[in-house]
């Protein structure tokens, strides 16, 4: 029986997923495109660096109610990004998708993302900045 128990055990080491950073990203359409972002605070700030003053100044504000974490960040009130171009700065900085849903009726449509790098990934990126086409949100 312990020889079966260790032997139960190795399996699901060898099976267990490894360590990941992980994001939210929902999208809705209404008033033009709103980007909201869930995760850890410093991970977000690494990725959108020009959040950075915003995550630590605003105690009261709906989406920080956490110390480590932000829910529903609203990224592009701060940085002037598409969602194309959020997520494409995700994907070159190690991200890909793992789900993904979407919904709603009319007036009230919503996408989201979750995005996923593994750990060992993050030491690996390179420092060289990564340039984006950023345009003017009518």
């Amino acid at each position: 029986m312990v020889r079966e128990l260790e032997r139960w055990q190795a399996e699901r080491e060898a099976q267990r997923a490894p360590p990941c950073e992980c994001l939210v990203v929902r999208v809705t359409p209404d008033l033009g495109e709103r980007i909201a972002l869930s995760g850890e605070k410093v991970l977000i700030e690494e990725i959108f660096p020009e959040t950075g003053d915003v995550m630590c100044n605003s105690v009261n504000a709906g989406w920080n109610q956490d110390p480590t974490h932000v829910i529903r960040f609203p990224l592009n009130g701060y940085c002037r990004l598409n969602s194309v171009q959020v997520l494409e700065r995700l994907f070159q900085k190690g991200f890909s998708i793992k789900a993904s849903c979407g919904g709603g009726v009319d007036s009230s449509q919503f996408s989201e993302y979750i995005l996923c790098r593994e750990l060992r990934h993050s030491q690996s990126i390179c420092s060289t900045p990564i340039r984006i086409k950023q345009e003017p949100l009518d």
